[in-house]
């Protein structure tokens, strides 16, 4: 066999020529060209100009937010070959972005492992590997991608940087790191991102459950509470536009002020199905002409709450002037296309209804008086138990463990007493004891001197006389193992026995009550000066007022409503509109004039109403169970 080997390599010799050395030079130079050429593509050939490679790369950017990102990586790649040198690493790092955000992670991580970025880079470089690290290797891992990344050094990075961490973040439930980051995007950190305000708004909204209040000031704060205010909108956004309205009061500069109109009501406005028509069943008889205007009222002023931020359901009225006619309106207005309806009022009229409701949903504004109501037949009443109940809540709360109560004794009465003793004894109270006394009766003493036990104070008083054989100066003291006294009264039986139980030497002992010992009307209510109570919020609090549009209680009382049955057709509305979106906002309740409306244990409505205490004649709010 005959092999060729390489002519052995004669060394160079130090004396050539000047002429063969530089002929030897242009050699090599003229084969490493031919090289090159033989590797390259005619668009190789020519390097691109700093307004080729802008053009490409809005191209580029252009195709990735379309979501066509293979395309984009493709024009990347492009530049990567047409680039001047210190530009070429950026554009890998890119294309390789291109390939995480087209959903191959691995690929992506893949490239970035293979580039050793300059200083420059480092910061597109970390950001593009903890997009994709996050899919692969989880949001711990990619947020070690940047923890170490100073905004500040890559103005043109900023604002993906800030998103992408304060998303991690979130992710890590770290919200107030996340915070930090959101707040430094909305000042403005990356110049030019109008869409900081949008992207904060959307992520606080995803992760809203994360957050507090506690500790938060300014700029972070109006974000948090308007995420938490929009939550329970969602749920009840009858008014959207007075709660949205009375935040931007409170936070004027606020960068998502921007955002209410056009983003946030209209989430608000999509977030629920509503009935496209309503029916309201009301009284028709002369003798409830104040209760059927108080409730029609109460119900169009809430559905034109709605209607001035969301499309508002149709409403139409029928008036059942005989309890047997109950259930033929009701028929009446399903056949007319109601969706669900809400009432009757009146007991007789719900029993009717209940035997035909079937499965159609209905709102009654009483409860049944036995029995258990039929599938989606739901009962709103203001019943007083649902108050006895929350005062033996509340004195529990204040570790008020040993009680008196002072009831009428009548079939009211003996209801609400017995309503509040089981809820106080199921919670480890005491009754320790309970007078019942007559409505007739003016001159309530003997109840009061046995239920405080003054008598017996008396009566050792006078033995101690008889055994000193003198008179002594003395005043009666109550029992000492009492810690409140639960007063069950309406309003003409309330102004006599609560001056009757101070003159009596009650003392400092708490005055616990319904609210149906105070009178919004009566001229002076001083009488009850102390007297603590649930009472609906339309007639303490003021935020309720302004928020469920200005219903004072002056103003109602003046315009001749009555006020709780206002109260009770404002809300049946709210109610209406959750009970047919599925009951959403009835876990954490719906608050409105009557109180916040939520599912007690065993399915039905209850109400949790605000507790007020008497100060100068007027309710005013007290602080809440501890």
């Amino acid at each position: 066999m005959i092999t060729s080997m390489p002519a052995p390599r004669r060394r160079a010799s130090r004396y050539a020529t000047p002429a063969l050395v530089r002929h030897a030079r242009f050699a090599a130079l003229a084969a490493l060209a031919l090289v090159a050429l033989a590797a390259c593509t005619p668009a190789d050939l020519m390097r691109a100009s700093s307004e080729e490679l802008a053009a490409l790369g809005e191209q580029a950017r252009t195709l990735s937010t379309a979501g066509d990102h293979g395309a984009a990586r493709q024009v990347y790649l492009s530049m990567v070959r047409r680039a001047p040198p210190q530009l070429r690493q950026r554009y890998r790092i890119l294309a390789a972005r291109e390939a995480g955000r087209e959903g191959r992670n691995r690929r992506a991580l893949s490239e970035l492992q293979a580039i050793d970025p300059d200083i420059e880079w480092i910061g597109l470089w970390s950001l593009a590997a903890a997009e994709s690290e996050r899919m692969v290797g989880g949001p711990d891992v990619a947020y070690e991608r940047l923890a170490a990344i100073d905004p500040d050094r890559y103005p043109d990075l900023a604002g993906d940087l800030l998103r992408t961490r304060s998303e991690l973040l979130f992710a890590l439930q770290r919200p107030a790191e996340a915070l930090q980051d959101l707040t430094l995007l909305g000042a403005g950190f990356a110049e030019g991102d109008f869409e900081s305000a949008e992207f904060t708004w959307s992520l606080l909204r995803e992760y809203r459950a994360q957050l507090t209040t506690d500790g938060v000031e300014g700029v972070q704060l109006g974000w948090i509470e308007l995420a938490m205010l929009t939550s329970e909108l969602e749920a009840d956004p009858t008014e959207a536009r007075a709660a949205l309205q009375d935040w931007q009061e409170r936070f004027p500069q606020h960068p998502a002020v921007d955002l209410l109109g056009d983003t946030i009501t209209p989430e608000i406005c999509r977030s629920a199905t509503r009935p496209s028509r309503i029916a309201m069943l009301l009284p028709g008889s002369e003798r409830y002409a104040d209760a059927r205007r108080s409730l029609r009222d109460g119900f169009l002023a809430a559905r034109y709450a709605l209607k001035s931020s969301c499309a508002s359901p149709e409403v139409a009225f029928y008036e059942v002037v005989d309890p047997l006619d109950a259930a033929r309106e009701w028929s009446r207005a399903v056949e007319e296309g109601a969706d669900i309806v809400v009432g009757p009022l009146l007991p007789e009229s719900v029993e009717r209804v209940a035997e035909i409701a079937g499965e159609r949903p209905t709102l009654a504004l009483n409860r049944l008086r036995a029995g258990s109501p039929p599938p989606r037949f739901e009962e709103f009443a203001l019943a007083p138990e649902h108050e006895s109940r929350q005062a033996a809540r509340h004195a529990l709360g204040r570790g008020l463990r040993r009680a008196l109560v002072l009831y009428p004794g009548n079939e009211w009465g003996r209801r609400i007493y017995r309503s509040f003793a089981q809820e106080y004894q199921d919670g480890g109270g005491e009754i320790i004891a309970q007078e019942p006394y007559s409505l007739a009766a003016v001159d309530y003493s003997d109840q009061i001197g046995r239920l405080l036990k003054i008598g017996a104070s008396n009566r050792r008083h006078d033995e101690l006389q008889r055994r000193l054989g003198r008179r002594l100066s003395f005043e009666p003291r109550r029992r000492q193992d009492a810690d409140l006294v639960f007063v069950v009264a309406r309003a003409a039986q309330g102004q006599l026995l609560v001056p009757q139980l101070r003159y009596n030497y009650s003392g400092d002992l708490p005055i616990y009550a319904i609210q149906n010992i105070f009178d919004p009307e009566h001229l002076d209510n001083r009488d009850l000066n102390g007297v603590e109570m649930p009472a609906l919020p339309v007639l303490a609090d003021r935020h309720v007022q302004v928020v469920h549009g200005e219903f004072s209680p002056d103003w109602l009382a003046a315009s001749g409503f009555n006020i709780a049955l206002f109260a009770m057709g404002y809300d049946s509305f709210k109610l209406a509109l959750s009970l047919f979106d599925g009951s959403k906002g009835l876990v954490k309740g719906i608050g409105g004039l009557t109180g916040i409306v939520s599912r007690a244990p065993d399915g039905r409505l209850q109400r949790e109403l605000a507790w007020t205490r008497v100060e100068e004649g007027n309710l005013t709010a007290a602080p809440a169970t501890p």
